[in-house]
């Protein structure tokens, strides 16, 4: 059962990946920066290294989202108390509409989508998603 479960995910992150970059192609938006200004919107400001963690990737990686979201106006950089060398990284007010817009559309093209599945069942669904998730992190920072 876990094999299904987890061929399905992998198959629809991609499937949701291609969609988003589809239905946002005008803007410029990979799933990478989308997903960072996501992180930001939903955990607010954050550090570089921080945010690769939540992620799952580099700091490398993580660092030429930001940067290129940087140049277009989309995040900002602020002073970080806790560390002098590693900035807080925030959603400037153009980043924080883009994402809620996107989100919003995103929200609501699925909303209007016909897939014969209850309330009920997309919410079981989504916590067994995120029981696995949490157990996956876990794991991650165990080893």
């Amino acid at each position: 059962m876990s094999e299904q479960l987890f061929t399905e995910t992998r198959l629809l992150f991609h499937a949701l990946k291609h969609w988003v970059e589809t239905m946002h192609g005008n803007l410029n938006m990979t799933a990478a920066t989308r997903g960072v200004l996501e992180l930001l919107l939903l955990g607010g400001s954050a550090t570089v290294p921080d945010m690769a963690r939540v992620q799952g990737v580099s700091r490398q990686h993580v660092q030429q989202q930001v940067d290129a979201l940087l140049e277009r106006g989309l995040l900002e950089r602020k002073d970080n108390p806790a560390h002098k060398r590693s900035a807080l990284i925030a959603l400037s007010d153009k980043g924080r509409a883009l994402i809620q817009n996107m989100r919003a559309e995103e929200l609501n093209t699925l909303s209007r989508m016909q897939v014969g599945v209850s309330d009920h069942a997309m919410l079981e669904a989504a916590q067994v998603l995120s029981a696995w998730r949490e157990a996956l992190v876990g794991a991650g920072s165990s080893s």
